[in-house]
């Protein structure tokens, strides 16, 4: 699957990626991407334009993303030994307000 950054996807701790989009067609409420993500949010910016939505307290309950960290490193978004847990949210930074 051909990521596109006008897109939002759901990448899910179990390597699975699919698109997904705001219910009003726009943007993002809150409770749409905690839901996502199982909890309350952290946001990692990964450029100007797109960022990653990420479970806040998701070390502390979930396993390694391996998709996610991977994206996260390569835009060096996070340290080289850090990591994504849990499920992310990838979507332009304009889909949450």
């Amino acid at each position: 699957m051909e990521m596109l950054p006008t897109n939002a996807y759901l990448i899910t701790g179990k390597c699975g990626v699919s698109q997904i989009k705001p219910e009003n067609g726009k943007e993002f409420k809150l409770a749409e991407v905690q839901k996502y993500v199982d909890g309350y949010i952290e946001i990692v910016r990964l450029n100007d334009e797109q960022i990653m939505v990420v479970n806040e307290e998701g070390k502390f309950t979930k396993g390694c993303n391996q998709i996610a960290s991977a994206i996260a490193h390569l835009h060096r978004a996070i340290g080289q030994r850090d990591y994504i847990a849990g499920d992310a949210v990838i979507c332009p930074s304009k889909m949450l307000p």
